[in-house]
């Protein structure tokens, strides 16, 4: 009676090998060993966080809810300059109020030895003052009030003594009068009187 334990590779048949059989059982179990390696390597796909969903967390947690708002709050409005043009300036003192509308005076000065040079442009402007601060520096009384299309005005100082000159296309005056300005700081009190009527303008001071 054959034996019922026979194994193909003791057949007479020299294309067996006895290492044919148990080879196929090896392979199968290493493949089966690898696959499992490979697949402990990984978490479950369940488990998995896509990259972006990752990278949305990290933001969540960089920035809260709570910080939200500031992200997305406005800039500042810009804070106008000082030195911006204005149309309009309407400035009042204690005692002196002052309008001025349009392209605002321009002066320049200069110095001759002891003599002080001040000259004034008006170009398009309308000004109106009331008040006892003058622009000469006296305290007193001032009033008037004017449109000017174009005019200059040059005023000299030497000493505690002033003078002023001006000629415009202008309509309107005022006049001001007052002491008490000490320019030269000698200790002597300046008086000063000035007036402007349409096109012309005359102005000075004096030691008293």
């Amino acid at each position: 009676m054959p034996d019922p334990i026979a194994s193909s590779c003791f057949s007479p048949d020299p294309a067996c090998h006895l290492d044919d059989g148990p080879p196929l059982a090896c392979q199968s179990a290493a493949a089966a060993s690898s696959a499992t390696t490979v697949n402990a390597s990984f978490p479950p796909a369940s488990s998995t966080e896509p990259a972006s969903s990752k990278a949305a967390s990290l933001l969540v947690q960089r920035f809260p809810r709570g910080d939200q708002p500031a992200l997305a709050a406005p800039a500042p409005a810009p804070t106008p300059s000082a030195d911006s043009a204005v149309a309009g300036i309407l400035t009042v003192r204690r005692d002196q109020a002052d309008l001025q509308i349009g392209i605002p005076h321009i002066q320049a000065h200069a110095t001759l030895g002891s003599v002080q040079l001040t000259a004034g442009v008006d170009i398009l402007n309308a000004n109106a003052h009331l008040g006892s601060l003058n622009s000469d520096g006296s305290s007193g009384e001032n009033i008037g009030a004017g449109a000017t299309l174009v005019g200059g005005e040059l005023n000299i100082d030497y000493g505690g003594w002033s003078l002023t000159l001006g000629v415009s296309a202008s309509l309107g005056g005022s006049i001001s009068s007052g002491e008490g300005r000490d320019l030269d700081v000698d200790g002597v009190q300046e008086r000063c009187f000035a007036m402007s009527l349409g096109p012309l303008t005359l102005g000075e001071c004096d030691e008293l």
